[in-house]
């Protein structure tokens, strides 16, 4: 086949310009383009303001495939109105948490949307010739299309278990080459992919279902945390990773290994690795249902960590691993001391959403504020610069939660937590909140917690005047003309230095000037 597939990246581009997240890669397009790449269809990756900015872009391709989030609504619409203009007759495939709001298909219209894991699904759609030719897609599963106006699901595909997922589907890197400046991004490696927290929201939905406190999710059987008579939907209220890709699943080691060797290999130079919950990896029997038990499997993660510092650029320093997304009920002495002897210098980034327990509760969330408090201890004492996030407008927050939250972004910030990272609530297809009120800029509860998080990370910030830090040059400054951004190739803040690097410059950055909570500027050293 020599149709070309347009690769559309939309992930965090929201009306059609990405304001945060400028840095990060995610593994989505890679992983579209790693199917299409195995059954030797050509493809390229264009993020879509790209696009927005330049349409003749269009004109080189045949098909289009778009990775988007729910908040990336509005520039998925713009970029289908042009595609309309200029390709009438070239299909449009539509997949990511997107994917899972209905208004993606009545309004979009696409000749597909691809419903939770894409992998087996695009697959089927290539080895169909749906590219070439009308195809029966209601004998294709996991999908739903619309016919005569009305919208039709066929049943959802079984998830893709962890030799299948690793020895069958691997994502593109050769693609990696199509982001600008992506030798200053964090390229996003898949570890795991699900969520092990199947506890759900005790909170009533707004449909009206409420949990009956009929225990399973505290059950000792995995099979049977997965079931709810309510059929609420698993983990924490506000997120879908559970109830979307199910419990966790590990890509073995040679895999993740073999794709991060590749990435570094084209010039990448900051990889993280992608993970729901990073000590999930291989740590229990599947289905890994129990957020807390069994404790992270320290062995499979010193034999990951090992390898991968032994690949030659994070053995020199010129490249570096970072390890996001961890539970604190599962971070211990033990875990602390393996990520360090593994040379393994990294910033946990650990969610703790509210500081009231009982609120903690009442949304589904496993642990508990003390677990956080000393997860955030242990980091500290071990030389790492832990994160911590909180969420303002969740349902079920009140005066309360919102006085013990402030109180506990104190603790943490004393305990050593080098930032707060504070999120708006969104309502997201899928979850327990899905009908829920989002949060508002305006409420008085939410900016108490703006107030706090930005007094405590700019006071953070401040501790780096003086210092020197590895970074990486990424793109001019938006705000300041003859500045360039540039990102910390290790553990550090965003930086603004005066004149021109180009991307994947590596820079060393005296700090001489907090900007805000969130920026320093330096001089080149």
């Amino acid at each position: 086949m020599s149709d070309k597939v347009l690769i559309v990246d939309a992930l965090s581009a929201g009306s059609g310009q990405r304001r945060s997240s400028r840095d990060s890669i995610g593994c989505g397009p890679r992983t579209i383009a790693g199917v299409l790449e195995k059954h030797n269809i050509p493809c390229r990756i264009y993020r879509v303001e790209e696009i927005l900015e330049k349409r003749a872009i269009l004109r080189k391709f045949d098909h289009t495939a778009i990775s988007a989030m729910t908040m990336d609504f509005p520039a998925v619409t713009n970029f289908v109105k042009l595609w309309r203009g200029s390709r009438s007759q070239g299909r449009i495939i539509i997949g990511g948490p997107i994917a899972a709001d209905p208004l993606a298909l009545k309004e979009l219209n696409p000749d597909v949307i691809v419903m939770g894991e894409g992998e087996a699904t695009l697959e089927e759609l290539i080895t169909e010739k749906f590219f070439d030719k009308y195809v029966e897609l209601s004998n294709v599963r996991g999908v739903s299309y619309q016919v005569g106006g009305k919208t039709v699901s066929t049943k959802p595909r079984e998830l893709i278990p962890s030799e299948v997922l690793s020895e069958n589907y691997r994502a593109s890197t050769t693609r990696i080459i199509d982001y600008k400046a992506y030798q200053a991004s964090k390229v996003y490696v898949e570890v795991t992919r699900g969520c092990s927290n199947f506890k759900r929201t005790k909170l009533p939905l707004e449909d009206g279902r409420k949990c009956t406190e009929c225990s399973n999710c505290d059950s000792n059987d995995s099979d049977v945390r997965m079931d709810c008579p309510e059929e609420i939907p698993p983990g924490c209220g506000f997120c879908s990773v559970p109830g979307t890709w199910g419990p966790p699943r590990s890509r073995s080691i040679e895999t993740i290994v073999d794709e991060v060797r590749e990435l570094l290999d084209l010039g990448v130079h900051r990889i993280v690795l992608e993970s729901p919950g990073f000590l999930d990896f291989m740590r229990g029997k599947e289905p890994l249902t129990d957020p807390c038990n069994p404790p992270a499997n320290l062995e499979a993660i010193k034999d990951l960590l090992d390898r991968l510092n032994a690949l030659p650029q994070i053995a020199n320093k010129t490249a570096h691993i970072a390890i996001e997304n961890m539970k604190a009920c599962l971070f211990s002495e033990e875990v602390a001391k393996t990520l360090v002897d593994s040379m393994m210098d990294s910033s946990p980034n650990i969610g703790l959403e509210t500081g009231s327990e009982k609120h903690l509760r009442d949304i589904g969330k496993c642990g508990s504020p003390d677990d956080v408090i000393s997860a955030v201890k242990i980091a500290s004492k071990y030389g790492m610069s832990p994160f911590v996030y909180f969420i303002y407008g969740l349902p079920g927050e009140t005066e309360e939660t919102v006085n013990e939250s402030i109180e506990i972004m104190k603790a943490v910030s004393d305990a050593g937590a080098e930032r707060i990272i504070l999120y708006g609530f969104r309502a997201l297809p899928g979850t327990a909140f899905e009908k829920s009120p989002e949060s508002s800029t305006k409420s008085e509860l939410g900016m108490l917690l703006r107030k706090e998080a930005d007094r405590i990370n700019r006071e953070k910030k401040d501790s780096y005047l003086g210092k020197i830090i590895r970074g990486i040059a990424a793109e001019p400054s938006w705000a300041r003309h003859g500045y360039t951004m540039v990102n910390p190739l290790e553990e550090g803040p965003l930086m603004t230095v005066p004149g021109g690097y180009s991307p994947g410059t590596l820079l060393n950055v005296r700090i001489s000037r907090v900007l805000s909570s969130g920026l320093v500027e330096g001089e080149v050293v």
